[in-house]
C-alpha cells in the first residue's frame, strides 16, 4: 500500500543515496563533475520544498520535492521503476497535493515518455537547465 511521509533532515542520507542510485539508472547524460555538484546542491533545496519519502510497506520506493503546484523532483529507486509505483506516486501528487507542472532533462527520455503517457504535455523548452548547465529541460503541464 502506497504511502509516504514528510521529510525531516535525518532522512537526508536516504535521499542521497536513493538519488545517486536513480541518477546512475536514468541519467547517463550529465557529466561525472555535474553529479558531484548536484549531489552536493540537493540538501540545499530541501527547506524550499515539501519533500516526501515514498513507501510501499516497509520499501522506500523513492521521494518528491514540490514547490506548490510544481513537482521539482521525482527520483524512483531503480529496482520499483516499470511496477507501477511511478505512475501511482504521480497520481497522487496530482489529485492530493496539486501538481500541474514539471521540468524534465530533455535527454531524459524514459522521464520524457513517463510524464507524457500520465497526460503532461510540453509547453516550452530551455536550452540549459536551472543552474545554466548545458542540460536542456521540457516545461511540461497537465492542466
Amino acid at each position: 500500500m502506497l504511502s509516504n511521509k514528510i521529510a525531516t533532515q535525518q532522512d537526508e542520507g536516504q535521499i542521497i543515496a536513493l538519488w545517486d542510485k536513480s541518477v546512475t539508472a536514468t541519467h547517463d547524460f550529465l557529466s561525472q563533475e555535474d553529479k558531484v555538484r548536484i549531489r552536493k546542491e540537493i540538501p540545499s533545496y530541501f527547506p524550499f520544498l515539501d519533500i516526501r519519502l515514498w513507501y510501499d510497506m516497509d520499501n522506500l520506493l523513492g521521494f518528491s520535492g514540490q514547490n506548490e503546484k510544481y513537482l521539482e523532483m521525482l527520483f524512483i529507486d531503480p529496482q520499483f521503476t516499470a511496477k507501477g509505483y511511478g505512475t501511482a506516486i504521480l497520481q497522487e501528487l496530482i489529485t492530493k497535493y496539486g501538481i500541474t507542472g514539471v521540468d524534465v532533462n530533455e535527454q531524459n527520455t524514459v522521464a520524457k515518455k513517463f510524464y507524457l503517457k500520465n497526460g503532461f504535455l510540453i509547453m516550452g523548452r530551455s536550452s540549459v537547465d536551472g543552474q545554466n548547465r548545458p542540460y536542456p529541460l521540457l516545461h511540461l503541464t497537465n492542466s
